[in-house]
């Protein structure tokens, strides 16, 4: 767990799930305890969306990769 108490989401159980995480996050973004930055290199390919976001804490990067079948997402440190 990081400073503003993320932990890594190897998959997300379903899309309701993701649904559910992306409106925490961009209300992290909302709020000012975390900024979203451009995608610098995509971890599961070009056909995924993906977004990347800092911890304003600990200056960590995490990302934000949103699911696709058989992928079921992920959300980790770069």
């Amino acid at each position: 767990m990081n400073e503003c108490g993320w932990e890594v989401i190897d998959a997300f159980s379903s899309p309701y799930e993701y649904e559910r995480f992306e409106i925490w996050i961009d209300d992290q973004v909302k709020n000012g305890r975390v900024i979203q930055v451009p995608v610098q290199e995509n971890y599961a390919g070009w056909g995924f969306e993906e977004k990347w976001f800092i911890c304003l804490k600990s200056c960590d990067t995490w990302r934000l990769v949103a699911p696709q079948a058989p992928f079921l997402g992920y959300w980790g440190t770069i």
